[in-house]
């Protein structure tokens, strides 16, 4: 048995994902009427692929099953999920290619742009992926819902010979709850979530990809700045974030060349520039879903970080429009 295991070197110890799971489910939440505190607002205006904090989803999954009414409201977001993910994973899913290249390709693309605890498996029949999971009482039953979902659907193994495909869940059928009804011709209690699918004729020997993961200390620390929203974004809440003292964060990014200063000014003028262009400019509506309480405090805000009040610059977007 052959094995990758994905490891990266890196003194900011920031684990990371892209945007846009935790996008798809601030949308499905517009979409039902389901309120979010106002933390969440502003993540479904970064482009999919922007990194962030790896807990975020796991977090606001947690937050919806403790305030909804719908006990099976994760069975019912699938439905919305599987429409965005197979876009944006851009895995070549047509018949050409075998299930075993197409596992190999989902879990080589997530481990490039994830901070995920996963590795490849190679035997001489089939290929696997396994995520390493911890106790049951540090886990979150969503992180293997997702794999599933995406593996099932997004990977279009659901209509296939399923002896073709070995599913293996880390723990029992209770800790998923209702979303037991997802889950078809799987394993509990296997300690590591790992799917195995067996080669076709078109896969020979040594499939497994060679590739690591290469996410810099300036994009685990700008990722955790866009986990902030822009209301709250500080030196001392960033450093609290990333678990360093502010000296110690000057410090790290003083070796790559950079100013802390600098990335939270950058990605406080982005997030509320993008949050006012999109809203249409309605301003009020921005400084809610930047995290403000009020208007003055916006304006200020905005002022110290974009150079102008929210007028000067709404006008501005107007007269260059005409």
């Amino acid at each position: 048995m052959t094995t990758v295991q994905i490891k990266s070197s890196k003194m900011i110890k920031y684990k990371c994902r892209p945007a846009i799971h935790t996008k798809i489910v601030c949308e499905y939440c517009e979409k039902i009427n389901f309120s979010l505190p106002s933390e969440y607002a502003h993540f479904k205006y970064l482009p999919d692929e922007e990194l962030i904090s790896f807990n975020t989803i796991t977090n606001l999954l947690n937050y919806i099953e403790k305030n909804t009414t719908n006990p099976y409201f994760f069975i019912d977001l699938v439905k919305f999920l599987i429409l965005r993910l197979e876009a944006f994973t851009k895995i070549d899913l047509s018949t050409n290619v075998s299930n075993a290249s197409k596992l190999l390709a989902f879990t080589q693309f997530y481990n490039q742009v994830s901070d995920l605890n996963w590795c490849s498996i190679e035997t001489e029949d089939s290929v696997g992926l396994v995520a390493k999971r911890a106790k049951q009482s540090l886990a979150s039953k969503y992180d293997d819902l997702f794999i599933y979902v995406s593996i099932m659907h997004v990977l279009k193994f659901k209509n296939e010979d399923k002896s073709n495909i070995i599913m293996e869940l880390p723990f029992e059928s209770g800790f998923y709850g209702n979303n037991i009804d997802l889950l078809d011709n799987v394993k509990f209690n296997c300690e590591n979530l790992s799917v195995f699918v067996k080669k076709d004729e078109r896969d020979g020997a040594n499939m497994l990809p060679q590739y690591l993961n290469n996410i810099s200390n300036i994009e685990r620390i700008s990722a955790a700045a866009k986990s902030i929203s822009p209301a709250e974004l500080s030196l001392i809440s960033l450093a609290n974030r990333l678990g360093m003292s502010t000296r110690t964060l000057q410090r790290e990014l003083k070796v790559d060349d950079c100013c802390v200063k600098d990335i939270i000014k950058n990605t406080k003028a982005n997030s509320i520039v993008s949050v006012l262009n999109k809203n249409n400019s309605n301003i009020k509506v921005t400084a809610y879903e930047c995290g403000f309480k009020n208007l003055s405090t916006f304006s200020r805000h905005f002022k110290n970080t974009i150079g102008c009040c929210p007028t000067e610059y709404v006008n501005s977007l107007k007269s260059n429009s005409i």
